[in-house]
């Protein structure tokens, strides 16, 4: 006779990086810059595909949607 795995899991715990509160606010910049300069490349690599008609090839049109969902990937 197999046995079911019934693991119960009540408690779900979320740690951040760090609980100092002076550190938080140096993080949050720092992953800001991070995520702003993530989304400036993005922006500049749709711009470039764009603009360019020798880059409006099916490997550019690809790259710049991998560029849009990287932006907004709940977008319809």
């Amino acid at each position: 006779m197999a046995k079911d795995n019934r693991t119960t899991m009540t408690d779900f715990i979320l740690l951040g990086l760090s609980d100092d509160p002076q550190l938080q606010p140096f993080l949050f910049l720092v992953f800001l810059v991070i995520y702003l300069i993530t989304f400036a490349g993005n922006m500049v690599i749709m711009g470039v595909i764009k603009a360019d008609p020798q880059l409006h090839t099916p490997m550019y049109f690809f790259l710049s949607h991998l560029s849009f969902v990287d932006i907004c990937p709940q977008c319809p």
